[in-house]
């Protein structure tokens, strides 16, 4: 018995433990299930007097707001592995300029909880980057594409599994991740210092998808305010919606995936359109492959706010449905409803992401957006807003009397009837609803439509103004006095043909394509159906600048001279008679400014719609097989005619829509003459300008402008009446005397650098929710992309310019020294001598 203990001791020793170890394992082993029953118990009673006098919301997480104002969040250990979407808004604020309600801050985005015994993390979830989780490199992404913990909260109680942890910081402080405030201030908003003592947590809502939580966050320094801020968390489905592939044909808004795959030699960059989840029931699906009109799973529901005079409720919400037939092209019927505010349903609250609404701000902005909010993983689009601000009507107001009220006498008065004004309010809520259903700006669009059309009853009747309702084509400026009374339709269509187009190509499903990119060969089918109709044709908006003349904000037509021509016809019988039409006896002049000041920013428009003929160039987005370039050169014959018109402008407007008298009688701004003088010779020299004429050139010197050839013409029509021995008068003398500073400032002759932007060509990139100057839409598609042209080089350089500058500036100090002894008139020879003096000295410095 001894040898056989003395056996099991050694045997012990050698495999490293001791006989009082091995007893002390058995012994806690009884022990071990002690403290287990013991650490349960603590553990309840601990959260129970955790949550103790809370008020409790149960729902996809259990939230607790205690009576010392702390936010206990309980995390289900069954929800650690899933996928949610935060989203960040204003609720309600003390200044509307800062924020308005209803406004997000910042971009919803993914994240997903983990965590060990201590802590409960919150990481941000990427989903730019993509892989197949067959594929064999699959285990070497997840080493190099793992979601970042962002946030870590200390484990307060458990219950069962499930974890407790107080969010009352992440939610009541000024989080940076979800703060209203920017970190620094830009020239817009200037950031506010938040105060602690004046914040605190208002209220919180739990719904089995979803969060709902509202804080008080309250602001001093540069900006004193205080905000309600909104916060919901969403639970994603497990299963994405399946994505559709974006194609630059169709104006859609889109996410951009980087597809990891070991089968191509390439990283696929890969994007995806953002749209809803449109579905037919299951008992109607073999219907609807039949081509059978069916209702979808899930209907697109808006809700009005309450805050709508009832004068324009239903309008703007007829505006809401007027796209559903678009979507009965795509094969949904009652695919899109729109819904007051519910009056009775404690549940609703517009800021909640689960309902989708059109939202009045009460502020003097003249604006009105529709971004939308989406599933990062698909594109699914999961809610979306209409911000509908109330100086909106003023905007549609001016437009509507400038471009028509040389033909409307509706529009001839300080308030329009309902019945008017409903009509353009109709336009921009169908068109802010396109957004919040994926689309872009087609700009594109109106180029469609020839002069003759424009003036045709039974066309504008059927078409309206333009191929699109996400063109900018307001109203018919074209139409000529007596056309309306003829029948011709003043104002867009309800929807465009090529709305409808492109929400079928969108949204109609095709069934035998088991992949996304399966249906391409379909989708590309649809596009090439089309080519030969520039009705379906998409003009992505180009920012900042305009270089391709068909595809413009604000136009009308094919032939932008002879619009232009029209347009301003009418615009000087306005200018005449509008004084005439807005006056009222005894009233100040501040309507009649407010209208002069929309004639004079819509004649500017016409001037902006032939500038960008000089130097233009053509885009045409092409595949490989097609027979076009993606983009040409305008030639030398209709830039000259585009300098011609310009000009023409230059020495005719002050006539008609700047004289002194008019000016001084009204009170108007009496720079409006000078600041558009500037502006014209400005964009005749410019250093963008100049590059696209040289590449032009380069490419065929004889069909295209030179920059030697342009500058001649330049200064041929510039200086013309110098040429032809007349003497020069104050718009002459004004205009001559621009094109010289143009000429001067880049010629380097006065020893000042001269900044110019030499970008390497940026042309034709996706920017990721930058906001655009959009007169009714701010175009910030919050976490989307889109297609813009973005126009900000290349540019010649100073060292290229100097030397053409250099040789118009000697052309014309001989013009001046030749023509300046031959003429009589005073004024016109004090003139040529100041310049002439003023010449030299650059050349003799």
């Amino acid at each position: 018995m001894k040898k056989l203990t003395w056996a099991l001791l050694t045997a012990l020793l050698l495999a490293g433990a001791s006989p009082a170890n091995c007893y002390a394992k058995r012994k806690s082993k009884k022990e071990n299930r002690k403290e287990q029953v013991k650490d349960t118990t603590v553990q309840e009673s601990k959260y129970d007097k955790l949550i103790k006098g809370a008020k409790t919301q149960k729902g996809m997480f259990t939230l607790h707001l205690t009576t010392d104002n702390k936010l206990l969040v309980e995390v289900p250990d069954s929800l650690m592995s899933r996928t949610f979407l935060l989203s960040s808004r204003v609720a309600t604020t003390t200044d509307p300029k800062l924020f308005v309600a209803g406004e997000m801050t910042t971009d919803p985005f993914m994240i997903r909880f983990s965590k060990n015994e201590q802590s409960l993390f919150m990481h941000l979830v990427q989903h730019a980057n993509i892989i197949d989780p067959k594929d064999p490199i699959a285990a070497s992404f997840d080493r190099n594409f793992g979601d970042p913990i962002i946030k870590a909260f200390k484990i307060e109680a458990k219950n069962g599994n499930d974890v407790v942890v107080d969010m009352s910081d992440f939610f009541k402080t000024n989080e940076k991740i979800i703060s209203p405030m920017p970190s620094k201030p830009s020239s817009k908003i200037k950031t506010g210092t938040y105060t602690a003592a004046n914040s605190y947590i208002l209220g919180v809502k739990s719904f089995p998808q979803n969060c709902e939580i509202r804080s008080v966050l309250s602001f001093t320094g540069d900006n004193i305010c205080t905000v309600t801020m909104h916060r919901s968390l969403v639970l994603l489905p497990e299963q994405p919606m399946r994505p559709r592939i974006y194609d630059r044909r169709v104006g859609f808004f889109s996410s951009t995936k980087n597809i990891y795959t070991s089968d191509k030699d390439r990283i696929d960059r890969t994007q995806y359109i953002h749209r809803w989840r449109l579905e037919p029931k299951d008992e109607d699906r073999e219907a609807y492959l039949r081509g059978e009109l069916v209702e979808p799973k899930k209907p697109i529901v808006f809700y009005v706010d309450s805050a709508f005079p009832d004068k324009w409720r239903d309008i703007v919400k007829q505006g809401v449905e007027d796209w559903n037939t678009a979507f009965e092209a795509a094969g949904f019927k009652n695919a899109v409803i729109a819904r007051d505010y519910p009056k009775n349903d404690p549940d609703f609250d517009p800021d909640d992401m689960r309902y989708s609404c059109v939202k009045y701000a009460v502020t003097d902005i003249a604006n009105a957006m529709g971004p939308s909010y989406v599933d990062p993983r698909s594109g699914e689009i999961l809610t979306a807003d209409v911000i509908w601000y109330h100086n909106v009507i003023s905007l549609v107001h001016n437009w509507r009397f400038a471009q028509t009220g040389a033909v409307d006498p509706r529009v001839r008065q300080e308030t329009f009837d309902n019945d008017v004004m409903r009509e353009s309010l109709r336009y921009v809520a169908s068109h802010e609803i396109g957004h919040t259903l994926g689309l872009m700006h087609n700009m594109g669009a109106s180029y469609a439509f020839s002069i003759d059309s424009l003036r045709s009853p039974s066309f504008t009747q059927k078409y309206g103004t333009t191929p699109s309702i996400m063109d900018y084509a307001r109203n018919n400026f074209v139409a000529q006095p007596g056309d309306y009374e003829r029948g011709v339709r003043l104002t867009p269509p309800v929807l465009g043909v090529y709305d409808i187009y492109a929400i079928n190509w969108g949204y109609r499903l095709i069934a035998d394509a088991p992949t996304p990119q399966d249906e391409v060969a379909t989708l590309d089918r649809w596009i090439a159906e089309k080519k030969a109709d520039p009705m379906y044709t998409f003009g992505a908006q180009q920012y900042p600048d305009t270089y391709d003349p068909t595809d413009q904000t604000e136009d009308l037509s094919n032939d932008h001279f002879k619009a232009g021509e029209m347009a301003i016809s009418n615009l000087k019988l306005i200018v005449k008679n509008f004084e005439q039409w807005f006056f009222d006896e005894g009233k100040d002049y501040r309507t009649i400014r407010d209208e002069y000041s929309a004639l004079v920013q819509q004649y500017n428009r016409h001037l902006r719609h032939v500038i960008p003929y000089i130097g233009g160039v053509l885009y045409t987005e092409v595949r490989q097989g097609d027979d076009t370039l993606p983009y040409i050169y305008l030639d030398k014959a209709t830039q000259r005619k585009a300098l011609k018109w310009i000009l023409n402008q230059a020495r005719t407007y002050r006539d008609w829509l700047t004289p002194a008298d008019l000016l001084q009688r009204i009170g108007a701004n009496v720079n409006y003459a000078s600041a558009i003088h500037r502006m014209l010779p400005s964009s005749l020299i410019k250093p963008s300008t100049l590059f696209r004429i040289h590449e032009g050139g380069a490419i065929n010197p004889v069909k295209n402008y030179t920059v030697d050839s342009y500058l001649n013409d330049v200064i041929a029509e510039v200086f013309k009446a110098t040429y032809q021995g007349r003497k020069l008068n104050d718009v002459e003398r004004d205009l001559q005397s621009e094109t010289i500073e143009q000429l001067i400032q880049y010629s380097d002759l006065q020893g000042t650098p001269v900044k110019i932007n030499l970008n390497p060509l940026t042309d034709d990139i996706d920017l990721d929710g930058a906001p655009f100057p959009c007169s009714h839409a701010l175009c910030h598609q919050v976490g989307e992309q889109s297609f813009t042209r973005f126009t900000t080089g290349p540019s010649m350089s100073v060292a290229e310019m100097a030397p053409y500058m250099t040789g118009a500036l000697k052309k014309i100090l001989s013009l001046y020294k030749q023509k300046r002894a031959a003429t009589a008139d005073s004024a016109t020879r004090n003139f040529y001598d100041y310049q002439i003096i003023h010449i030299e000295k650059l050349f003799n410095n």
